[in-house]
């Protein structure tokens, strides 16, 4: 059985969000000293159940990952890959979301999978607030879809961030990232679990998109084409 994606980080981002305000550093370290697992069964809105795993991994000088798993409940129908959400602590309890990249050929895959669109700006850009403390700007014209730009019935409806004119983007807030991929050329393609994609091309004198956390990694759009990294 192909394990509901979105019913799943739904039930793995509550168990991690209460997690992030109920754990205490010394408690989780004695967790992964002692390789502890907490598990729950847990009946998520689709009506199937789901096995909820909770467990440390070590991460750095003073530091820890706090990881939760969610799964099918019986064996018999567990998926090959359980769908994870990921935080880290710090000794002093600041808690942060790990940046986990994944480079192909053309494109990167950025960590923003599973996130909610919790704000939208408007000012001379268009600015998307993420449930990951994470920020989406747009500076330069954009265009919203219904299905992929290539689709024959996309009909492309055009931002324009500098005048405004970005009333559409509203139907954005309360969306659920399901993909997330900057281009190495430096194009921008977000597609939302409405069925929205929004995708952003380069522009050739300005900086058409940027993308800052979380902590203090971020992604910027190159003018004329072409990305930077920061991490």
């Amino acid at each position: 059985m192909k394990l509901n994606e979105k019913v799943a980080a739904g039930i793995a981002e509550e168990y991690l969000d209460r997690w992030r305000h109920v754990a205490r550093y010394d408690e989780l370290a004695v967790m992964e000293e002692n390789g502890d697992k907490d598990w729950e069964n847990v009946t998520g809105e689709d009506g199937q159940e789901y096995k909820v795993f909770a467990y440390v991994l070590p991460h750095g000088d003073e530091t820890l990952r706090m990881v939760i798993s969610v799964n099918h409940r019986g064996e018999d129908h567990a998926a090959a890959d359980p769908l994870i959400r990921e935080a880290v602590m710090r000794s002093d309890g600041t808690v942060t979301t790990p940046v986990d990249l994944a480079e192909l050929e053309d494109r990167w895959l950025l960590p923003y999978r599973g996130m909610q669109v919790v704000q939208v700006r408007v000012s001379y850009q268009l600015t998307l607030l993420l449930d990951g403390d994470v920020r989406v700007n747009i500076e330069s014209t954009a265009t919203l879809t219904n299905g992929p730009l290539s689709a024959p019935a996309a009909e492309p409806v055009q931002l324009a961030p500098e005048r405004q004119e970005v009333a559409p983007a509203l139907a954005l807030f309360g969306a659920t990232i399901v993909s997330s991929v900057a281009f190495k050329s430096g194009a921008l393609r977000l597609v939302f679990d409405t069925g929205t994609h929004l995708n952003v091309k380069p522009d050739p004198h300005y900086e058409a998109w940027s993308v800052h956390g979380p902590d203090d990694s971020r992604f910027v759009c190159l003018p004329g084409g072409g990305l930077s990294i920061f991490r």
